[in-house]
Parts: structure tokens; sequence; C-alpha cells
């Protein structure tokens, strides 16, 4: 779809996140979405998730004054942990703060959404998608 519609402000990087961010410059996102990540359901394995202190000071530093992170996922323990561990963020300087207004804000679809095939399936087993939005302060 990149070369399909020559976007041009588009580039992937096919290894782990945490090193595009650190290497990213301070400041240089608009959005960084963040899409039915491995929810690691074991407690022993929870540290493995992508939501936590560490990832979100990178986040926050990357993102533009503004900017977005958007979370999406259909497990509950990893919607509570992100909205967990975002307030324990916010207990310090930096800011991301969650935009829902109502339960509709986190229910339905981001404008432009395209579902992805794990949603697909989430749907198709009874488990729910939620869409959370937090801004750069």
């Amino acid at each position: 779809k990149i070369t399909d519609e020559s976007l041009e402000n588009v580039r992937l990087h096919d290894d782990d996140a945490v090193q595009a961010l650190d290497w990213l410059p301070e400041a240089s996102l608009d959005r960084v979405d963040l899409l039915y990540p491995d929810p690691w359901p074991k407690v022993r394995h929870w540290k493995r998730r992508f939501v936590g202190q560490a990832n979100l000071e990178r986040i926050h530093r990357v993102l533009k004054p503004g900017g977005h992170f958007r979370f999406a996922s259909d497990i509950d323990t990893y919607i509570n942990w992100t909205l967990q561990h975002v307030h324990r963020f916010n207990a310090g300087e930096a800011m991301l703060h969650w935009l829902a207004q109502t339960a509709a804000d986190w229910n339905d679809p981001w404008t432009g959404w395209t579902r992805t095939r794990y949603e697909a399936k989430a749907i198709r087993e009874g488990r729910p998608p939620c869409y959370l939005v937090f801004e750069k302060e």
C-alpha cells in the first residue's frame, strides 16, 4: 500500500521497536500506534509487555507536543495495565493525557481505522476491542 499510494512519509522498521524509538530524534513523530501487542498473559511474563515506564518515556520523548499515542487491544488485563502504567507515568513531570470522555471513545475505532487480522479474530472469539488515545502535553 505504501508503494501503491506513493507514500513518502512512511518508514518501516522490521526489528525491535525500542531500537527505533531510541534512534528517533526528540519530538519527531505526530503519532505512535501500538496495535494488538503481545499480551504476555502469564503473570510471570508481564515484565515483557511493551507498555511500561521505560517505553512510555521513549514514546513521550519522540512525540511532538500534541502528538498521540494510540493503543488497541482486545485483552482486558492489558488494557487495564496500559491505563495504570500511563497513570503512573503521569505522576512525574511528563504527561500523556487520556482523551476518552465517554465509553464510546474507547469502544469505537479511530477515524480511518483499518481492521487488523488480530481484531477480526478477537471479534470472532467474542473479545471486544478497545482503542485508547493519549495526547502528549
